[in-house]
């Protein structure tokens, strides 16, 4: 006997999910949070994505694709490399924050702190995603150099680890000790400083 067909659209629930998960953590996110923001039944939910933990992995990868998807995109239409690195620095930031008296952070480094550590399926997903976006990163660094728009006294790969470090310590206390204002404005003196 074949099931009914789904009546819903994939990505929209996927889109709900990780908004849903973004905001409270895996484990804070019940199946009933879940049902609340997907307005699908728990069978629903189970029948489309097996599990809790498989939805969380789906919902995971869409947050990371559309990460990307967007960095790509803004590197591509930047005037310069510098100015590219710069927007997609305040816009990853910008992306933190979904509410002013509720910042959600950054998912990839809620996830770390959360799952990487116990969750080897999590963590390759997360290591894979830093690859690609450090590899990027190095290449616009590069062309940069080339540009004569940043310092070429340091190696691409030490300036791209080192943005990237210092984009996932500002992800973690904009959740608490650091106003978004005050978060651009660091942000805005540690690009001067590969300049």
């Amino acid at each position: 006997m074949v099931g009914r067909p789904r009546k819903f659209d994939m990505e929209h629930v996927l889109n709900l999910a990780m908004e849903t998960f973004w905001a409270k953590g895996y484990e804070a996110t019940s199946m009933a949070d879940l049902m609340a923001a997907t307005g699908l039944h728990k069978g629903s939910i189970y029948q489309a994505f097996g599990s809790k933990h498989e939805l969380f992995i789906a919902a995971l990868r869409r947050y990371l694709e559309i990460m990307r998807q967007e960095k790509n995109e803004t590197l591509s239409r930047a005037n310069s490399p510098l100015e590219g690195i710069r927007l997609v620095a305040h816009n990853m930031l910008d992306r933190m924050d979904g509410h002013s008296s509720c910042p959600k952070g950054c998912m990839v480094v809620n996830t770390i702190v959360e799952l990487a550590p116990h969750d080897p399926e999590v963590e390759k997903i997360l290591n894979e995603h830093t690859g690609l976006m450090q590899s990027s990163l190095i290449d616009a660094v590069t062309q940069g150099q080339m540009a004569g728009q940043i310092n070429t006294s340091k190696p691409p790969e030490a300036i791209a680890m080192l943005m990237m470090t210092f984009m996932t310590g500002l992800a973690a206390v904009v959740k608490s000790s650091v106003t978004k204002e005050q978060a651009h404005q660091l942000l805005d003196m540690q690009l001067e400083s590969i300049t």
